[in-house]
């Protein structure tokens, strides 16, 4: 006997609600106020556009609000929704000039290309950007001198530092609560939790929808013991949530990290809505003066 298209619809509309709660249930130790962030990036010849679309109407649906932070080539792309995102109230900010590891870049080619891309949005959005990330938290010590090169362009925080060791990138020994470089900018690095004696971003990315309910409930906790509610947030990208997308392969992670990246991508939406239940994310530029207040410098 054929399926009932109906109760079909409702089963899987059911699971997604469990797998929610779920996730709700998991990160209840985090405190009440954070960030969400999204990397808004292309995969592949995907615009990001419609994922992105998806992530404000979650996070609207919710009551809040996110920090976007916009590679350059999307910016060039599609304006239309850079403008988008701020009108609906989110915060625009600059995931760089080019999808690379800083440490691939020279200082001064950064310095032009980060110029060029902040003005950019400048010119989209009748502001220039407050914040910037790296691609792939890629300020590491190979790049110590972006952020002096970020402050003097007019930037006034950075969340770009992994305050771990990482088979991408990673600052072990960075602070892991938000401080500022000798050139003033602050740097707000990104949530590790510890899981045995690797200390793991569990707030996004491959770890978010890879890692166990349990899991995720235990490096919610070690993060909420540790370190001041300021610096909670967490991350995405539109293409987490894209389901229908197919097999990229990323030189950048290989093999079987590109298949991490594109499998069990059914599991991001319901995280990320458990993650905002109970909880309200409010953007980065809402945050600083509390996130600065707390900060204290730190020279590596």
């Amino acid at each position: 006997m054929p399926r009932d298209p109906g109760t079909h619809s409702y089963q899987r509309e059911s699971g997604r609600t469990r797998a929610s709660d779920r996730a709700a249930r998991a990160f209840a130790p985090l405190p009440p106020r954070f960030t969400f962030t999204v990397d808004v990036e292309d995969e592949g010849a995907a615009a990001a556009g419609p994922q992105t679309r998806r992530l404000m109407d979650l996070l609207e649906a919710a009551g809040s609000r996110g920090t976007f932070f916009v590679l350059d080539g999307v910016a060039r792309r599609e304006p239309a929704l850079v403008r988008e995102i701020a009108r609906r109230g989110h915060e625009v900010a600059s995931h760089g000039h080019d999808h690379r590891r800083l440490a691939e870049v020279a200082p001064e080619a950064f310095r032009r290309g980060m110029a060029a891309a902040r003005e950019r949005l400048a010119d989209l959005l009748g502001t220039a950007p407050a914040g910037y990330r790296a691609p792939y938290f890629s300020l590491t010590p190979a790049a110590a001198w972006a952020p002096a090169v970020l402050a003097e362009l007019g930037f006034a925080y950075s969340s770009s530092v992994l305050p771990a060791r990482n088979p991408l990138a990673g600052w072990p020994g960075a602070p892991r609560a938000p401080f500022r470089w000798p050139s003033g900018l602050l740097e707000v690095p990104v949530p590790v939790g510890r899981f045995g004696p690797l200390a793991l971003p569990f707030l996004g990315g491959m770890y978010l929808r890879w890692l166990p309910s349990w899991r995720l409930r235990a490096l919610a906790a070690d993060w909420a013991r540790h370190w001041p509610a300021e610096g909670l947030w967490s991350y995405c990208h539109p293409y987490d949530l894209d389901e229908a997308a197919r097999l990229v392969f990323r030189r950048d992670a290989g093999l079987l990290g590109s298949l991490m990246l594109w499998l069990n991508r059914r599991s991001t939406a319901p995280r990320l809505t458990g993650l905002l239940s109970g909880r309200r994310s409010e953007p980065f530029a809402a945050r600083l003066a509390a996130i600065a207040a707390a900060a204290a410098p730190w020279r590596p």
